[in-house]
């Protein structure tokens, strides 16, 4: 068999309740059933504007995933295609190849389901057989997405070879940190995105959610100090915290050290928090201050932030929102 230059997995349903039909039926469906019949559409645009049409309320990030996702199913995958399908019960996956174009069933598979294509399934095999990379992808949270990176694998479990993964092997990293290192980066993408004042009433969040009583200074008022903390209500008890907050791109330098160490008086600890970091004549200076002065750059807020995340202000978990999860650390 001539190998498809394109693969691509799609989901059988949102819990997997599709399994049993797209085997019995030959077929792949997908949902979004309020966008009606989109046989007349052609450009991505369409399936977004109908996407937007149908649900009024979606961000504009969940029309251009979703209403992206549409167009895929129905555009981008062609007849001979290989298509890749999860069961989850038995941990299988069902290779087939596309054999028509796109239909529009108005009953629907499980009433939810009415966007179909034909498949020709040719082989089910273990999700094991995948090399690690190829088995991180098909992990994504997509319904409708390309696994052109993994064609050769596909193919060679659709004729029956063992696919050559051992390259791949050696080079994959765990997945452990894989997941950790992409989380970390996006949550970095949050932060960035903060307005400069909002990521100053964010620190003074963290610090309350560490268990001191910490006041955000309002906008151009600071004088050097944009926050103080101190552990009771009346700021009698060591020790008393003042931090200096710089949301940019640019390092915080020397001179900007020095005003900030010269607001510090005895008794007093320093706080400096700069998601662009340091030079390294800023980081002398600290070192050489009279009184205690603590340097948190990005990524070591942000540790900071996934330590104590539990304690912090609901309004303030809103502007950074992170839901936990259990991923395997080997």
């Amino acid at each position: 068999m001539t190998k498809p230059k394109h693969a691509w997995m799609i989901r059988a349903g949102n819990d997997n309740e599709l399994a049993d039909i797209v085997q019995e039926e030959n077929v792949v469906a997908i949902g979004w059933e309020n966008m009606g019949d989109v046989s007349g559409l052609e450009t991505r645009e369409e399936f977004k504007d109908r996407y937007r049409e149908a649900n009024p309320e979606a961000s504009k990030w969940r029309v251009s995933i979703n209403g992206g996702q549409v167009y895929r199913f129905t555009q981008e995958i062609q007849e001979g295609d290989y298509v890749l399908t999860y069961i989850k019960a038995s941990r299988e996956v069902l290779i087939g190849l596309i054999e028509g174009p796109y239909e529009y069933t108005d009953e629907g598979y499980l009433d939810h389901y009415h966007h179909v294509r034909r498949v020709q399934w040719l082989k089910k095999v273990s999700r094991d057989d995948f090399g690690p990379r190829a088995r991180n992808s098909m992990g994504s949270s997509l319904t409708v997405f390309n696994l052109d990176n993994y064609v050769d694998q596909v193919h060679s479990l659709a004729s029956g070879e063992e696919p050559d993964v051992s390259e791949e092997e050696e080079e994959t990293p765990p997945f452990f940190e894989e997941v950790k290192a992409q989380a970390d980066e996006l949550i970095a993408d949050l932060i960035s995105h903060l307005d400069p004042y909002d990521f100053q009433d964010l620190v003074a969040a963290l610090l309350r959610a560490m268990g001191f009583r910490a006041v955000s200074s309002s906008p151009g008022r600071d004088r050097g100090v944009d926050i103080v903390a101190h552990p009771d209500a009346l700021g009698f008890e060591r020790p008393r915290i003042k931090a200096q907050v710089k949301h940019r791109k640019d390092s915080a330098g020397g001179p900007e050290m020095r005003s900030f160490i010269a607001t510090l008086r005895d008794g007093e600890n320093g706080l400096y928090v700069s998601t662009g970091g340091f030079t390294r004549d800023a980081e002398v200076e600290a070192r050489g201050a009279r009184e205690p002065v603590t340097l948190i750059d990005r990524d070591a807020f942000i540790q900071l932030l996934l330590e104590h995340y539990e304690d912090l202000e609901p309004e303030y978990k809103a502007q950074v929102p992170l839901r936990k999860v259990w991923v395997p650390a080997e």
